[in-house]
């Protein structure tokens, strides 16, 4: 879970299409997804560990109860607890580096948590019909184009064909049936023009895999697509506090109280 998701989170509701007319616009929970492997990355020197990670998404989760802000920066941090507020906010840790296998292991556990919480108590049994069916999770992962570029690559596949099965089963109706939103965000170095190219070819390539529109490309603000976890770390070592601003109140509050990412260490 990168940290300066945060306004990514705020923003894609309202700018993803509902998958049918008959589905609202709205997510019914979101859930912030630790991933203890990553298919390309490994913890360095400097790096935020595990622990610490999942308490500044604890943390993140509570300001994303707490905010209908656009920018969850801008919570204030005087908001009062008891003001209403959407509190299906969840965080979570896996043992997957694959998004694949993280739906599986996501879809399967939500089924089977989703079947145990519909199941009447003793109380309410006479008055529950035993032909209630529990609903059926349905995935939509947040991405940024790099990890969806990677989502797309044989290389973290056994091979081309087992890539396309994967993927198949990550997308279709009949399996996992998951989506993808995709933030548009600006990347250093790299020309827009280059990156509309490589969004057509993803979005091409997709629409081969699976003819039905389950990758959506969103704007998120032209300041929030600015946003990453490298620059809130250079600009936290250089001691230039521009970097809150991509940060939620309470995360900005633990790294400081933590000596995170400070080159004074």
């Amino acid at each position: 879970m990168n940290m300066s998701y945060a306004p990514f989170l705020q923003c894609i509701q309202k700018d993803v299409p509902p998958s049918s007319p008959s589905t609202p616009r709205e997510y019914d929970a979101r859930l912030l997804l630790l991933s203890v492997r990553n298919a390309d990355k490994q913890l360095k020197p400097g790096d935020a560990t595990y622990e610490q990670r999942i308490e500044m998404m604890v943390l993140l989760a509570h300001d994303l109860a707490r905010s209908h802000a656009r920018n969850v920066g801008a919570v204030r941090e005087d908001f009062s607890e008891s003001t209403p507020h959407e509190p299906n906010v969840a965080v979570a840790i896996i043992d997957e580096p694959t998004f694949v296998g993280k739906s599986a292991i996501l879809r399967d556990f939500l089924s089977k948590r989703i079947e145990e919480l519909s199941r009447p108590t003793v109380r309410s049994e006479a008055t529950v019909s035993s032909s209630v069916v529990p609903p059926v999770p349905k995935l939509t992962f947040l991405m940024g184009t790099d990890t969806v570029v990677r989502l797309f690559a044989p290389r973290y596949y056994a091979n081309e064909d087992a890539m396309v099965a994967a993927l198949r089963r990550f997308l279709s109706p009949d399996g996992d049936d998951s989506r993808i939103v995709c933030a548009r965000r600006v990347s250093r170095g790299v020309p827009r023009t280059e990156e509309e190219k490589v969004e057509a070819e993803m979005d091409k390539f997709a629409m081969q895999i699976i003819p039905s529109r389950k990758l959506h490309f969103v704007d998120i603000g032209e300041e929030e697509c600015t946003y990453s976890s490298s620059e809130v770390r250079e600009l936290r070592a250089r001691g230039d506090d521009g970097w809150r601003k991509m940060v939620s109140p309470r995360v900005a509050e633990y790294i400081l109280a933590n000596h995170l990412y400070s080159s004074s260490l």
